[in-house]
């Protein structure tokens, strides 16, 4: 699983060695290498390497942004396919939670089924939206109302 970097703790305008970017971060002064392999950009003709902290954070924000996944409208994200899918057959049942956010609206669980691997799928939704997921999904099951 990839570890969530916060890049807000990073001094923009100053030279980080590698070790400092390491224990910064919590991690091994090799993955510090393994970052410079894949792009992280140093400052050319300087030994020990150094490294500019707004390099480091658009590396880090980069490298964030390359995981996330846009959903459309009645798309489901996958865990295990990590991706984008709809859910088979276009059919899913809602399971109300029986908890209510701001002023009293209900807030409930869209389920379905992955059409690429069949592993359970969740959308979290409330009921403002519950005439739009009518018109985008064949509601099989209705529980907790």
């Amino acid at each position: 699983m990839a570890k969530k970097y916060n890049t807000r703790i990073i001094k923009l305008y100053y030279a980080y060695l590698l070790i400092e970017i390491a224990k910064l971060y919590k991690v091994h002064i090799r993955t510090v290498r393994a970052w410079i392999k894949e792009g992280l950009p140093i400052v050319e003709g300087i030994y020990p390497y150094l490294v500019i902290g707004s390099n480091i954070k658009e590396f880090l924000e980069a490298k964030k942004s390359k995981r996330k996944v846009k959903l459309q409208a009645g798309q489901f994200y996958c865990t295990k396919c990590k991706t984008a899918t709809n859910a088979l057959n276009n059919q899913v049942k809602l399971v109300y939670s029986g908890k209510t956010i701001g002023k009293g609206i209900k807030d409930f669980t869209i389920k379905g089924i992955c059409e690429i691997c069949g592993t359970k799928i969740n959308l979290f939704s409330n009921e403002n939206k519950i005439n739009e997921v009518k018109q985008t999904f064949v509601i099989t099951e209705i529980q907790g109302v």
